[in-house]
C-alpha cells in the first residue's frame, strides 16, 4: 500500500511540475523568416540569403489567404531542387503568418577595375524562381504551405 502512495506521489509531483513549465512561445517575425528561408533555399539556384528580399511578411487568418495557396506547390514544377513537400490544410480561422519573397534584381557583372558593359551578361542569381509564397503556423512555427512561382522558358 505505501508503495502505491508513494508511486502516486511521484506522479502528482510530476504532473504539478510539467503543468508549471514555460509554454514554448509563439515564433516571432525573425524566426519565422528563418524557417521560411530553410525551406526554400533546397529550391533555390544561388543558395544564397542575400540573393531573396523580404517583400511581405504579416499576420494572416487562414480564409484572407486560402485562395493563394490552393493547387500545386510549384505550378509547372520548374523550380530547381527537390519537389517541395505538399501543403497541409489550412484551417480557415487558423492563425498564420503569410511571407512574400522574390528574388533581387539582376546586377551587371563588372569588377572594380573594368568599366561597365552593355554587352555583359547580368549577374542573375535567380534565373528560375521569381516569386515564392510561404504560410507558417503561428503558433507553432511549421511551414504549413507554400507556392513557389517560375520563369517558364
Amino acid at each position: 500500500m505505501q508503495l502505491i502512495w508513494r508511486n502516486l506521489f511521484w506522479i502528482g509531483l510530476i504532473a504539478a511540475l510539467s503543468a508549471c513549465a514555460p509554454k514554448a512561445s509563439p515564433p516571432n517575425e525573425q524566426q519565422v523568416l528563418e524557417v521560411v528561408w530553410q525551406a526554400l533555399e533546397p529550391n533555390t539556384s544561388s543558395h544564397s540569403q542575400a540573393a531573396w528580399e523580404l517583400v511581405d511578411a504579416r499576420t494572416v487568418t487562414g480564409q484572407e489567404v486560402l485562395d493563394l495557396f490552393e493547387g500545386e506547390p510549384v505550378p509547372g514544377s520548374c523550380a530547381p531542387g527537390p519537389y517541395p513537400p505538399d501543403n497541409a490544410a489550412i484551417a480557415l480561422n487558423g492563425s498564420y503568418w503569410y511571407v512574400q519573397m522574390r528574388p533581387r534584381t539582376a546586377t551587371p557583372q563588372t569588377l572594380p577595375t573594368e568599366q561597365f558593359s552593355p554587352t555583359a551578361p547580368p549577374l542573375v542569381p535567380e534565373p528560375f524562381l521569381y516569386q515564392a509564397h510561404f504560410l507558417v503556423d503561428a503558433r507553432t512555427g511549421e511551414v504549413v504551405a507554400r507556392k513557389l512561382y517560375c520563369v517558364i522558358y
